[in-house]
């Protein structure tokens, strides 16, 4: 495991490393609605206030001695029940190196301390076992099964819901 992992936001410095990672085909598969981005639409993301309470997300850097390593999101922020979503990507170079398993768990104490969330939850493929592993590693339980909610070329797949009580 990397020792001195941290999570920091978004700065500039950052864009062609977001690029790469956003728009790599490899890593759509991954998400509820996989986008591509201009170099326009990050750098101005990265400008921005990102604050988690106009905008119900906000993105954390996952860095590793001033290198970002990946990145990790919370969304559909809802500050009245206290909860939001929790997805998170890691550099195939940073992979199995225990480094989600800290930056999850540094979120939960930033989630608690900064944003008052006490439940997050996080939707994985039912056949991403890895990520399933990470997620229940890091306290979260398989809460339900979203049926045939994600279209690949050829089928549908099955999306499990997890959820974390902090």
């Amino acid at each position: 495991m990397m020792k001195n992992v941290t999570l920091r936001k978004p700065k500039l410095l950052d864009l062609d490393q977001l690029l790469l990672w956003e728009n790599n085909l490899d890593n759509s598969l991954f998400s509820d609605n996989p986008i591509f981005y201009t170099k326009e639409q990050i750098e101005e993301f990265l400008t921005s206030d990102q604050d988690i309470f106009l905008d119900r997300q906000i993105r954390f850097m996952i860095d590793s001695g001033g290198s970002p390593i990946g990145c990790v999101d919370l969304f559909e922020y809802d500050m009245v029940n206290s909860i939001a979503g929790v997805g998170i990507f890691i550099d195939e170079k940073f992979r199995n190196m225990g480094i989600a398993t800290k930056a999850l768990s540094l979120l939960k104490s930033i989630c608690i301390k900064d944003y008052f969330i006490s439940n997050l939850h996080a939707n994985i493929l039912y056949n991403n076992k890895t990520s399933i592993k990470l997620f229940e590693r890091a306290g979260f339980t398989k809460n339900g099964v979203k049926e045939n909610w994600i279209r690949t070329e050829n089928s549908m797949l099955d999306v499990w819901f997890f959820q974390c009580f902090l």
